[in-house]
């Protein structure tokens, strides 16, 4: 264990990743002390009585299946119905972009047709 002064103040640590207060020493782990130092996070300190933070490994609470047919089907699935997504929502496109083509169509006829009907009037 080695007593570092926290020189950054973004600098996250321990089991829960609590923020590490910058001017305070902490009492960590010999390797990971070393590493702040070369990184220019923390320096080696005298003082006595630094918060000790702890590093914990979680072990995964379920065990991990060794079956993947299961999940490579319900994957695949998935893969299909984001592709059949897809493929409706292009098609909506495409006839939302045809819609507004005849739109603008019938907006230009009935432009030149009132500019014929002005032209006659005068």
């Amino acid at each position: 264990m080695a007593l570092v002064k926290v020189l950054v103040a973004n600098l996250f640590a321990g089991a829960s990743f609590q923020k590490l207060e910058a001017g305070k020493v902490y009492d960590v782990d010999s390797a990971i002390a070393e590493k702040w130092v070369e990184q220019g996070k923390a320096e080696t300190s005298k003082e006595k009585g630094g918060e000790k933070l702890s590093f914990e490994v979680a072990t995964p609470s379920a065990p991990v299946s060794k079956d993947n047919s299961v999940l490579e089907s319900k994957l695949n699935d998935a893969l299909e119905q984001l592709k059949a997504s897809q493929d409706a929502a292009e098609a909506k496109d495409k006839e939302h972009a045809d819609a507004l083509a005849a739109a603008n169509k019938r907006a230009d006829d009935a432009e030149a047709a009132l500019a014929a009907a002005t032209k006659k009037d005068k």
